[in-house]
């Protein structure tokens, strides 16, 4: 919507500026050094301040609208929550299904009667119509994957609560069902749709028409006898039309036809006349057209439009009321008007007949240019990276991203040299995605750490300082499964860890202890696999209804010492989340995350509990905000508080919508989005072997087998920063430790700023 609103200001000022203030616009704001600063760039172009041009724009558009008028005589709304409501259809005489959400819910289908009560029947992928079926139950289309970035449409039926799949990868969209179980769907191809017919018994799929270029039927409906056939159709070259073929005959008529849509068409009950909706006028509008009789002479009615239009008109069974839905500013809403009362306006029309079958040749394949991705891949811009260097002086480098635009290939690279010459810093990341499954990841870098100074052993003078170096290499296998509604994931890995010491100057490096003067390598096998089926209607504040699982297993070695430095680790974690249906403009949700983890007495390192629990966010490439994911987080405890060979950690939140305040300031980058208020309660503790090979794996003694445990709240505010549209979580917060406090050195509150939920 945005955007849409976006496109129509751009126009405006194209209209009342003239084309080629766009680019003017454009080409200063592209040469300003401050990226968001708007008004010199507009005034530059436009000859005044962006704010004040949409001011004016805005100002005209509303005195172009009148007062608001019901869309229908008599006209009585059924749905008010807006968002989405599609695709009516007549259960009965006063029940209808459609397809939504509110918001609040995720997709589904739902029964609602003349008087407005409502029955949720069940989850949809998609929008589409669940039409309801002889005997009973509902016939529905839907997508999901069939592979790795590969969607695809098939036919479902549900009955008695229970769904079946009818077809699998059939790519089949707007069924319609015939009384004897008989079903006629639209099925995509490259650049066309054809009409299918679907084997009641079997499923067999037999085409109706032939595959030709830019050919689009769409919204088949079969008439109330089953003999005849109502179908939008876009032929080549732009037009537009409402047919009704005679199946039995294998004939057809086409009852309207232009270059303007006309879409969604039904039956009179009688089936003697088709209802269907034209944007002749500019605005959608509902006509009725009479099927023709001998004389090929046909009358169309069309009822005067709404402001903003109606869409998918349904008229009842014993033909008393129409329904359709209506597009308003806060979404689509479903209603009903008597027919009794629908002011219509006549017209004659002479109707042309066609034969079914046509003389086109079948499509027999287009020709396409070999695909190369190196242009897209080539950088487009480098960040520049100024950092302290870890011992003298400043790091100057550059980091950069790129990706082809079909996502096979993806890539990021950085380099950093420090001011001194000295130990630079690099690393490149690559992943191919061109077999879909499984995705292949390298990556390799090169890192320096100081480890501490170095001391004259006489005069405990500083004469220079020790400096880690790793390097890292390593390749990996995920293979996804995704689903519209759960995710699965299984991932394979291997890389080798090459570890020495520097020093700075160099010649230090012979007088210290021969630990120092060696290299370690240790190469490292990891396996993690991960399910997920939480959702996630548009307005939550949280995931919902669902659980995510998510387990990694690792084993490291040194390599001259593989026997006695062997060592396993293995991490788990459980996440469920309840939705509440309580009052706000979102539901409240119940969370509840468990984490445990265990490493043998060789591991060299710690598993660590403590800390803020967030994501991280990239400010702009290579700068980014925020402490990341803690598998064992306690809010209200530093970092580490306490780390062992093995660990533990629950969370438990109580999130509740606050505010849905979906505004901007100004021309400013900020978008401030939805917020909400998360009560929650963490507990962590740490445990070590009784031998560990290396005695830094573990807390003193002390801190072992001690709790953490903290409670406390969260400000969480939905806001797009240096951005209008792309917003983050942001959480402000205060933690109180309740357990463990003075012994892990903890602050009685802790204020803190995370990003992301916490889980």
């Amino acid at each position: 919507a945005a955007y849409g609103y976006g496109s129509l200001f751009v126009d405006w000022l194209a209209r009342n500026h003239g084309e080629a203030s766009i680019r003017r616009f454009i080409d200063a704001q592209g040469a300003q050094l401050v990226p968001y600063w708007l008004d010199p760039a507009a005034r530059s172009a436009f000859g005044m301040s962006f704010g004040r041009a949409y001011t004016l724009w805005s100002d005209s558009v509303r005195r172009s609208v009148a007062a608001r008028r019901e869309p229908l005589p008599g006209w009585r709304e059924l749905t008010r929550h807006g968002f989405f409501a599609t695709a009516p259809r007549w259960l009965d005489d006063t029940t209808l299904v459609y397809t939504g959400s509110d918001g609040r819910e995720t997709n589904a289908a739902y029964l609602v009667t003349t008087s407005g009560r409502q029955v949720r029947l069940g989850r949809r992928n998609s929008r589409s119509a669940s039409v309801p079926m002889p005997g009973g139950g509902f016939l529905f289309a839907q997508i999901d994957f069939t592979n790795p970035g590969v969607v695809r449409s098939d036919l479902y039926v549900q009955r008695d609560g229970r769904v079946t799949q009818l077809t699998h990868g059939a790519r089949l969209i707007q069924p319609d069902v015939r009384s004897d179980g008989e079903i006629i769907a639209v099925q995509l191809g490259p650049a066309r749709s054809t009409l299918v017919r679907v084997d009641a018994l079997t499923h067999a799929i037999a085409p109706l028409t032939l595959g030709v270029p830019e050919d689009v039927y769409a919204e088949p409906r079969w008439s109330p006898d089953g003999r005849r056939i109502a179908v939008a159709h876009r032929s080549p070259g732009g037009h537009y039309a409402i047919e009704v073929w005679d199946v039995a005959l294998n004939a057809r008529v086409t009852l309207v036809e232009g270059p303007y849509l006309v879409t969604t068409p039904s039956w009179t009950p009688d089936g003697d006349a088709v209802v269907y909706v034209s944007e002749k006028s500019g605005i959608p509008a509902v006509m009725i057209t009479a099927v023709p009789g001998p004389s090929g002479e046909s009358e169309t009615r069309s009822v005067a439009p709404s402001q903003s239009g109606l869409a998918t008109p349904e008229i009842s069974r014993d033909g008393r009321w129409i329904a359709a839905v209506e597009l308003r500013a806060d979404g689509y809403h479903l209603g009903i008007a008597p027919t009794a009362t629908l002011a219509t306006s006549n017209e004659r029309v002479q109707l042309h007949a066609a034969t079914l079958t046509t003389d086109a040749p079948v499509a027999s394949g287009e020709s396409f240019a070999r695909y190369s991705p190196w242009s897209s891949l080539t950088p487009r811009y480098w960040y520049p990276i100024i950092e302290s260097a870890p011992w003298r002086g400043t790091r100057l480098g550059a980091i950069t991203t790129g990706n082809d635009i079909t996502g096979r290939h993806a890539y990021s690279a950085y380099f950093a040299i420090p001011t001194t010459g000295s130990f630079p810093i690099a690393g490149v990341a690559y992943r191919y995605a061109g077999l879909r499954r499984p995705l292949y990841d390298f990556a390799a870098s090169q890192n320096i750490e100081l480890q501490g100074e170095v001391s004259n052993s006489t005069t405990d003078a500083v004469v220079g300082a020790l400096l880690k170096r790793t390097r890292d290499g390593a390749i990996g296998q995920t293979y996804l499964y995704p689903r519209i509604r759960s995710s699965a994931n299984v991932s394979v890995g291997a890389g080798v860890e090459w570890r020495d010491y520097l020093t700075d100057p160099g010649d230090l490096r012979s007088r210290l202890d021969p630990v120092f003067q060696r290299s370690y390598t240790f190469p490292r096998l990891v396996f993690g696999a991960g399910w997920s089926n939480p959702q996630r209607p548009p307005l939550a504040i949280s995931p919902e209804d669902g659980v995510s699982l998510a387990f990694t297993v690792r084993e490291r070695w040194r390599a001259d010492q593989t026997s006695g430095t062997l060592s396993t680790s293995a991490v788990g974690t459980v996440a469920g989340y309840k939705s509440l249906d309580l009052p706000g403009f979102a539901h409240h949700v119940l969370a509840l995350r468990l984490a445990g983890g265990i490493q043998d007495r060789r591991s060299g390192t710690s598993l660590e509990v403590g800390g803020t629990s967030g994501i991280t966010v990239d400010v702009i490439p290579g700068y980014t905000v925020g402490e990341g994911r803690r598998t064992f987080g306690v809010r209200g405890f530093p970092a580490a508080s306490t780390f062992g060979t093995s660990a533990a950690a629950a969370s438990l939140e109580y999130r509740a919508p606050l505010v849905l305040a979906a505004r901007g300031f100004g021309l400013f980058p900020l978008f401030v989005d939805r917020s909400s208020l998360t009560l929650f309660g963490d507990y962590g503790i740490a445990e070590c072997v009784s031998d560990p090979l290396f005695t830094s794996t573990c807390a003193p003694p002390r801190l072992l087998g001690r709790p953490l445990v903290s409670t406390g709240a969260e400000l969480n505010i939905g806001a797009a920063i240096l951005s209008w549209d792309a917003p983050q979580t942001i959480r402000l917060g205060l933690a109180v430790p309740v357990v463990g406090r003075e012994r892990f050195g903890a602050n009685s509150v802790a204020p803190y700023l995370a990003f992301g939920l916490s889980f």
